[in-house]
């Protein structure tokens, strides 16, 4: 009898265990290591609803799953850098910076990364087709896109972060562990750890994230100088119904 109680106990342990551990996190985390060394930390999205905010997300808010930094900050104006509609508001009619070449696209359920030629905008038939859906469109750097490396090499170094789509449309925030990786090295990594297509999000002085372990806060970057000054953030949360 007291056998069959022990076996009944460790057995209800164990189950507690498996309902409490990493099966049960809404972002799962993993390290994994390229054929020349380099160090990464994907976070995998548990079923969260995915959008841009332009106030602050609250640490406190239990909502709040995953929060990085994406489009880059205009330097005069604090204000996103094409960050061209925002949850169904139209906030620019046109691009203004010429280099960003990736579209990400957010509407509904509905996560895309696409390309566009540097210096254009999208159509306007397009931003307004993405205000119906009260959806969101900005344009960033494009480092993977259909299973290529489009960046040269060559240019700064820093620690690296990025909006991946690995195969079956699955996303997910990949960041590098080592600080001094070029554009073109962080690029041919994402290839090797199975990216598709891959959307830079801003780093450098702008590199403070965060994502929510059990009931602890991680913070994510190095530098974390110019925090205060961020304009916009990725969110992943439990409610789609999060704040612009």
């Amino acid at each position: 009898m007291n056998t069959l109680k022990n076996s009944l106990l460790l057995w209800l342990l164990v189950a507690l265990g498996a309902c409490s551990g990493p099966a049960g996190q809404q972002v799962r985390t993993e390290e994994r290591k390229t054929q020349k060394g380099s160090l990464y930390t994907i976070f995998y999205p548990q079923k969260l609803a995915v959008q841009v905010v332009t106030q602050r997300p609250e640490r406190e808010d239990a909502r709040y799953c995953l929060s990085v930094a994406v489009a880059y900050t205009d330097l005069e104006t604090n204000r996103p850098l094409d960050l061209l509609v925002c949850q169904g508001h139209l906030r620019q009619a046109n691009a203004t910076v010429g280099f960003l070449t990736g579209v990400l696209t957010i509407a509904g359920d509905s996560l895309a990364i696409g390309q566009i030629a540097g210096g254009q905008s999208p159509p306007s038939e397009v931003l307004a087709q993405v205000s119906r859906r009260h959806g969101t469109l900005l344009l960033q750097e494009l480092l993977v896109f259909e299973g290529k490396n489009l960046r040269q090499a060559g240019g700064s170094v820093f620690q690296r972060r990025a909006l991946v789509e690995f195969a079956n449309h699955r996303f997910a925030v990949v960041e590098s562990a080592a600080d001094d990786l070029e554009m073109r090295q962080f690029a041919d990594d994402l290839l090797e750890l199975g990216a598709k297509n891959a959307l830079y999000l801003d780093m450098g002085d702008w590199d403070e994230g965060w994502y929510r372990a059990g009931s602890h806060v991680v913070t994510l970057g190095y530098r974390r100088t110019h925090t205060a000054r961020q304009s916009n953030w990725l969110v992943f949360a439990r409610s789609i119904n999060a704040p612009q």
